[in-house]
């Protein structure tokens, strides 16, 4: 049980820290939004804000899948991929 809890709060952590580099990506590629919101949110989910037209988008044009309501899975998020994410993002607001 000592190690569930320990992997359980690394993954937390990890969820944590890729909310914070999405919003702080897209900070610095200059966003029309504000994301820092996502950093308050908690569990392996976010709302984005972003409409059902840009979602429609995401998918098409960057291969980004989010459902319609703009619901993103953070939990999918990695240092390899959180970049072209925030970039995606930025390109459909």
């Amino acid at each position: 049980m000592k190690q569930w809890h320990e992997d359980l709060g690394e993954m937390r952590e990890r969820i944590k820290e890729m909310r914070k580099d999405l919003a702080s990506e897209l900070k610095a590629l200059g966003a029309k939004k504000d994301f820092d919101f996502v950093t308050q949110q908690k569990g392996m989910f976010s709302f984005s804000g972003l409409n059902p037209e840009q979602v429609q988008r995401l998918k098409d044009e960057f291969g980004v899948y989010i459902v319609k309501s703009g619901r993103m899975c953070v939990a999918s998020l990695n240092k390899d991929n959180v970049k072209y994410t925030a970039e995606a993002i930025k390109e459909v607001l």
